[in-house]
């Protein structure tokens, strides 16, 4: 069980890697909300991890309310948080971190990949990857949902062809599932696409321990 910080949530466990984890539209501490119970299984994996609230306080329940809070929020400000996350993690003994977001906290977490230095990989769930490409330096692994009402697959394949042709380290992976499958607090979630995710993202993060 992890705890509650001023600042948002940590989970602890004993690794050469951290985790900073970027909840959903709806808050961290939403109803909705299943990031600190995500991070606890990412420290019971081996992993510490780290979810900022974004939102300094703000839930939202339902999803008028959170593409409210969304709009809401400065992305260059999300991207600081997510840059003093990590000095907070390596501060605590951690030399290696990786970010890893859900809906609006994936597209924070590739957008971080470009602008935050020193992280040493990014997971991204059904969020379209956006920015200057050319400026990615570290492999990502993506989640998306076939059936998604929120995020473009045509978009999402054609950014992931754009990266692979500048020979960035990306795995996309398509899930005939909905938006949110990984988030068992919402009638999207998807038991199949979520166990099969979770596999995966816990071989991305053992590759990035040992790279």
């Amino acid at each position: 069980m992890g705890e509650v910080l001023s600042t948002g949530y940590f989970a602890g466990a004993h690794g050469p890697l951290a985790v900073i984890v970027l909840h959903e539209a709806y808050g961290l501490f939403s109803p909705n909300s299943n990031v600190p119970d995500f991070c606890d299984r990412l420290a019971g994996a081996g992993f510490s991890a780290l979810a900022p609230d974004l939102y300094r306080g703000a839930t939202a329940t339902s999803v008028d309310q959170a593409l409210e809070l969304m709009r809401a929020l400065d992305p260059k400000n999300a991207v600081h948080q997510v840059s003093a996350s990590m000095e907070h993690l390596r501060d605590r003994g951690t030399p290696r971190v990786a970010v890893l977001g859900f809906s609006m906290g994936g597209g924070l977490s590739f957008r971080s990949a470009l602008e935050v230095e020193g992280l040493s990989g990014v997971i991204m769930f059904y969020a379209t990857p956006r920015g200057e490409f050319h400026r990615l330096g570290i492999p990502v692994l993506g989640h998306f949902s076939l059936r998604d009402v929120f995020v473009s697959v045509d978009a999402v394949r054609d950014a992931e062809r754009h990266l692979l042709h500048e020979g960035k380290r990306v795995t996309f992976h398509y899930y005939d599932a909905d938006h949110s499958f990984m988030n068992e607090k919402l009638p999207a979630f998807s038991g199949t696409a979520a166990v099969l995710a979770w596999d995966r993202t816990l071989a991305f993060l053992r590759s990035l321990s040992s790279g």
